[in-house]
């Protein structure tokens, strides 16, 4: 039945299969930048466990001058690993030209000193201006945007600064208060003392502990007091479960009630699907809606996440990185809070998928023909791996699928550009325009290694828009905007998100892909709030604000390389 209903889904789609993708390159140019930050993982031969995680990397236009900055996070030091000088992450402003300056200094954030994972990217206080959260194990950290360059370490007055093992953070309006809310994912209860020894008692041989060898940590959800501060209510949102062990998040409207929900990847435990009740509370269904396990009914090693309809039937789906030996997951929405693992019937459980460990990842529409790509970065978690297993690598190539239009994908890999096959050992991946030339690139951090900035040649060969929402009754973000749109006789459905990836922020700006059209003849835009704006006539080729109840308030032309 299963394999029946995926078939005549295929074929009900064939008529509408998008027009082969032009010539797309992605070309690392990190040495054109003048980013000099390197990732240090601490390695050491005590294998503690931080040292394998990597750190995410943040896209933030901090200063507002309508230019994707990066913001990078760093690890620190262990008990083995004592730094001469001390490590910090780093912010760097785009200049406009392709290269980058560092300003971590000027604008005040290099970190608390603690091992720092992850970032998240929000407007907490309605200013205008986004802030940073940083996940780290040890005290976590926000920083509050100034809006003249600079930050604040606001954590001790917002109350967030929780010392256990975070990783992937959320913003969302939970509530729908009008004000960002925030969700972060916690791992496992790991300290030094914690760190038995795992695998072959030779030199060379000992490994990682798999996190089955650790309690996880509890994941916290703080409500936005609309004053600066936050109240942790995880356990009376119902968000407080045992068996958490989680490394990615994204929030989003998975059932088109307007109310966001959570979807959590757990590391080797059932992932959660948190369904927002709308009273401040959320039920947790991953396993009844098919959303928890693979298709064999197992637990896999999730590591990053996110949300978006892949194959045009107006539902978001869910996609999941997992380790080695196991597929990443495609899980296809079906409605009425059901999905299916359709991994393999997708084109996604090739043999090469099962010997690459995948850490961050997107749906992203790279070649801008109006379907949703995917976009995998990989890395090993093991860097003696190849020891035991010769077939197996530290650092692996990238993955890259082709959304074909018909509920399946190509891997596209090999054709995309040799920066994708470079092997890198790979965490974060952030994704966004950074040129602002009409197509989306790609920033990959790297553990114990530097980033990649992997810039699209030949996206923008098809047409395009971006949408920079302004909320004023919802949160300023715009999180949880649902768009619908008509391109090539079928209707398109997006959603702004928050989240998603592995450790990292993506562009906040939403990134519609035309193909040969030259505008898009209605734009409908549904708010969090209930308020919904039809924009007439969007021509391709800008960067759109669209303010709530008011459309749009200014626009600027992609600049062409």
């Amino acid at each position: 039945m299963r394999a029946t209903l995926v078939s005549l889904f295929c074929a009900a789609l064939l008529s509408v299969r998008p027009a082969p993708s032009p010539a797309v390159r992605f070309t690392d140019v990190l040495s054109q930048t003048g980013i000099t930050f390197r990732h240090a993982s601490g390695a050491s031969e005590e294998k503690y466990l931080i040292e394998t995680m990597g750190a995410g990397c943040g896209l933030i236009d901090y200063d507002q001058d309508g230019w994707l900055d990066i913001y990078f996070v760093n690890g620190g030091p262990t008990r083995m690993f004592h730094p001469e000088k001390p490590l910090r992450n780093a912010l760097y402003r785009n200049n406009h030209d392709g290269t980058f300056t560092d300003v971590t200094e000027r604008a005040g954030v290099p970190g608390n000193g603690a091992y720092g994972m992850g970032v998240a990217v929000g407007d907490y206080d309605r200013d205008g201006y986004p802030d940073l959260f940083i996940t780290n194990f040890g005290p976590n950290q926000l920083y509050h945007n100034n809006g003249d360059g600079t930050f604040t370490d606001a954590t001790a007055r917002a109350g967030v600064g929780d010392p256990r093992w975070g990783t992937s953070a959320a913003w969302l309006d939970f509530d729908g208060d009008g004000w960002l809310d925030l969700y972060v994912a916690n791992y496992l209860d790991f300290t030094y003392d914690k760190n038995p020894y795992c695998g072959e008692r030779t030199a060379g041989r000992r490994g990682y502990c798999h996190p089955d060898h650790y309690n996880g940590v509890p994941n916290l959800l703080y409500r936005n007091n609309h004053d600066g501060t936050f109240t942790e209510v995880g356990k009376k949102a119902g968000i407080v479960l045992d068996d958490s062990k989680g490394l990615g998040v994204v929030a989003g409207d998975f059932n088109g009630d307007g109310r966001i929900d959570l979807y959590v990847a757990n590391d080797s435990v059932r992932n959660f699907l948190f369904r927002n009740n709308g009273d401040g509370t959320f039920s947790e269904i991953g396993v009844v809606s098919g959303a928890a396990y693979d298709e064999n009914g197992k637990a896999q090693a999730g590591m990053g996440t996110d949300m978006a309809d892949y194959d045009g039937d107006g539902r978001p789906d869910l996609l999941v990185t997992n380790l080695d030996t196991e597929y990443n997951t495609l899980y296809r929405n079906l409605g009425r809070d059901l999905f299916q693992d359709v991994t393999v019937a997708a084109g996604l459980g090739g043999e090469i998928s099962t010997f690459d460990v995948g850490f961050g990842t997107g749906f992203v529409d790279y070649d801008n023909d109006g379907w949703k790509d995917i976009f995998v970065a990989n890395g090993h978690i093991l860097d003696n791996i190849a020891l035991s297993k010769p077939q197996m690598r530290y650092a692996q190539p990238k993955l890259l699928y082709r959304n074909l239009g018909n509920g399946t994908f190509a891997d596209v890999t090999a054709t995309a550009g040799a920066a994708l096959s470079v092997p890198h050992v790979s965490r974060g991946a952030a994704f966004g325009d950074l040129d602002n030339d009409g197509d989306i690139d790609v920033v990959v951090s790297g553990c114990n290694a530097v980033p990649q900035i992997l810039r699209n040649d030949g996206g923008n060969a098809a047409n395009s828009l971006a949408l920079r929402f302004e909320g004023v009754a919802s949160n300023r973000d715009g999180i949880g905007v649902a768009v619908r749109y008509v391109l090539a006789g079928r209707t398109v459905y997006d959603q702004r998100t928050g989240g998603g990836s592995y450790l990292s922020a993506s562009d906040t700006r939403l990134h519609l892909g035309l193909g040969q059209a030259r505008e898009v003849r209605q734009v409908e835009i549904r708010w969090p709030s209930g308020a919904v704006d039809r924009i007439e006539a969007l021509a391709a080729g800008f960067i759109y604000t669209i303010k709530e109840r008011s459309g749009v308030s200014a626009r600027a032309a992609f600049t062409r390389r």
